[in-house]
């Protein structure tokens, strides 16, 4: 299987986002905020031509982290999704770090999204913390912020 993770475009992303996040949702819940910004970026796992992999980052302060210094230098890692025939094969974290070296590239410090209950701990092996108590995104579930330091 040749995989490939590349940049593509944010409406590159919407299909997979609603078949495996949001495929009870109309088309323009598909678009998130920060997805036109200019800084935001989107990858993709490639196999041959189809995107089986997404995630997304954009410049965001981390909730109750916008009054420190590194506010101005966190990105908001959201929409992370793989097709399900490409599942356990570690696809999922060479998309996690290519956006990990996407901050680093552009000389920021801190990474953090909100994480599904069932994702903690594919994120704590990234070296992800989680912050704060758990909160109900609805109709989604349960969720954690999560976040870790890029060096």
């Amino acid at each position: 299987m040749n995989i490939t993770i590349k940049r593509i475009a944010a409406d590159e992303t919407r299909p997979l986002r609603h078949l495996v996040l949001r495929p009870d949702k109309p088309a323009a819940e598909l678009v998130y905020p920060g997805d036109d910004a200019p800084e935001a970026a989107h990858y993709g796992a490639m196999l041959d031509d189809e995107v089986v992999g997404i995630a997304t980052i954009h410049r965001e302060p981390m909730p109750d982290d916008e009054a420190t210094v590194r506010a101005s230098k966190s990105w908001r890692l959201r929409g992370m999704a793989t097709a399900e025939k490409v599942r356990r094969i570690g696809l999922g974290g060479k998309i996690l770090t290519a956006c990990i070296e996407h901050v680093r590239a552009n000389g920021d410090v801190l990474l953090w999204c909100n994480a599904r209950l069932v994702a903690v701990e594919f994120y704590q092996a990234y070296g992800f913390q989680t912050r704060g108590e758990p909160f109900d995104i609805q109709p989604i579930g349960m969720h954690y912020v999560m976040w870790r330091e890029v060096k």
